[in-house]
């Protein structure tokens, strides 16, 4: 479970990002963002609730079944309709999760 969180800057031409250390939730800023000076981070406020579980599933799979397992729940992908339009997305898409695990699920 997520317990912690830490922010810090990419050193490289990275998107801005998330992810966790052993159970601290790293929100990771790009460095064109930060030489530019935008607070891009004030637009997923919506999803945070969302984030912070989805993380928190990632560190009890690595707890019980590897890193390897935990990593790899992010390269499933999924179609979703939205908005009368179906999308392929992966699990770990905030935009088209519908409750706060940050699991993307099918439409059944």
């Amino acid at each position: 479970m997520i317990n912690n969180f830490a922010l810090a800057c990419s050193i490289d031409e990275s998107p801005a990002y998330f992810t966790y250390h052993k159970e601290t939730m790293l929100i990771i800023q790009s460095a064109q963002e930060a030489k530019a000076g935008a607070v891009s981070f004030q637009s997923i406020e919506p999803f945070i609730e969302a984030l912070i579980s989805h993380e928190s599933i990632h560190v009890v799979i690595k707890k019980f079944e590897g890193a390897e397992i935990s990593d790899s729940l992010d390269d499933i992908e999924v179609i979703v309709q939205h908005m009368g339009t179906k999308f392929q997305v992966t699990l770990n898409n905030m935009l088209f999760a519908r409750d706060s695990s940050g699991i993307v699920t099918p439409e059944e």
